[in-house]
């Protein structure tokens, strides 16, 4: 009997010290909430319970807070106790017990809470805020290969290739773009499209929506007996929406291009620059793209280029590897005599992301 009174003696003692060193924290509705508080922080404490994990309240609905473990209590007006604390003989109010003595105190007052061996939550708010902004601010690269071609043999020998390479770098105000792109057709041995093209476009963000822009483009088409077209563009776009599945902006400046030919006639001219870009995300497995560029002259608006790209991209099971379905228009308002105004491309390429850092 002395050892079972023993073992009874000491889980009381044990539930004793238990329900002692309990916080207790009591609302307007009644309820009486039992566990170890975490801290207080943008008006809401947070408490660990047994039962009901961590709960977070609303500092405006708690009556009264009692704590046997010491805590940092920081109030509105930005005066700190260190201390327990308790209720007040009438149990109307919470007190402070301090080396000062107990302090009643306000609870609505409290403006952050935590644990002595803690930091102040405000502190760490801020370095993690810093933390996300240096981590935001580091440029991040991005690098992707597009490739497509076909082959036939028999009546009409034809070989039809086409390549791309985007290089990319990012940080959350800048963008920077730069390609290459190539299309060579060749029928019974004799060359039908040979063009190269490059360009540089940068962008900068004014705030959440505006950004500027420059850009520079060069362009070579024997076919189109165009030597080079150089165009160099600067000003200002908007963000219409910028979500990661769904986004379009637009952009407006003025530019200047020049053109040589291989009959060694030249033209230079002072442009509009219009630009838009659309991307949604139709499905995980289909995403469509858009870019449109228009460029009319000022000389005179009838003379204009305008560039429509349009396709489906359908990530593959590995993630670094898609296939893009689309067409490129090019129409060239005053084209070469005997030349097309509309050049239209029909391509199934595969794109493969070469780089991702």
């Amino acid at each position: 009997m002395r050892i079972m009174r023993t073992i009874i003696v000491g889980l009381v003692g044990l539930l004793m010290a238990t329900t002692t060193l309990a916080d207790t924290v009591e609302t307007t509705d009644g309820s009486r909430l039992v566990g170890t508080i975490v801290g207080m922080a943008d008006g809401r404490l947070t408490i660990d319970t047994q039962i009901a994990g961590q709960l977070k309240i609303d500092v405006a609905k708690i009556v009264s807070i009692t704590s046997d473990n010491p805590l940092v209590v920081k109030f509105a007006s930005g005066d700190r106790l260190v201390g327990t604390m308790g209720k007040t003989e009438g149990g109307d109010r919470s007190v402070m017990k301090s080396t000062l003595g107990d302090i009643a105190i306000d609870v609505s007052k409290i403006d952050a809470m935590w644990s002595p061996d803690g930091e102040d939550p405000v502190t760490v708010a801020l370095k993690k805020e810093v933390e996300q902004s240096i981590i935001a601010a580091k440029p991040s690269w991005s690098a992707t290969l597009e490739a497509g071609g076909t082959r036939t043999e028999g009546n009409t020998d034809t070989r039809i290739a086409r390549g791309r390479l985007d290089v990319t770098r990012k940080t959350n105000t800048e963008l920077l773009d730069f390609y290459l792109a190539a299309k060579f057709n060749e029928q019974d041995g004799q060359r039908t499209v040979n063009e190269y093209r490059g360009g540089i476009r940068f962008e900068e963000k004014l705030d959440k929506k505006l950004f500027w822009y420059a850009r520079t483009e060069f362009e070579f088409d024997e076919f189109e007996e165009l030597d080079l077209r150089s165009t160099a563009a600067l000003g200002g776009g908007y963000h219409w929406f910028n979500k990661p599945d769904h986004a379009l902006k637009s952009s407006v400046g003025l530019g200047y291009r020049h053109e040589s030919f291989d009959s060694g006639r030249s033209e230079d001219s002072a442009v509009i620059d219009l630009g838009a870009n659309y991307r949604l995300d139709l499905a995980p497995w289909v995403h469509f793209t858009q870019s449109v560029s228009l460029s009319p002259s000022f000389d005179s608006f009838s003379d204009y280029r305008l560039e429509t790209d349009t396709a489906f991209v359908i990530p593959l099971k590995n993630d670094r590897w898609k296939l893009k379905l689309g067409v490129q228009n090019e129409y060239n308002s005053q084209p070469q005599p005997g030349l097309d105004r509309l050049d239209s491309t029909y391509y199934a390429n595969v794109v493969m992301n070469i780089l991702r850092k």
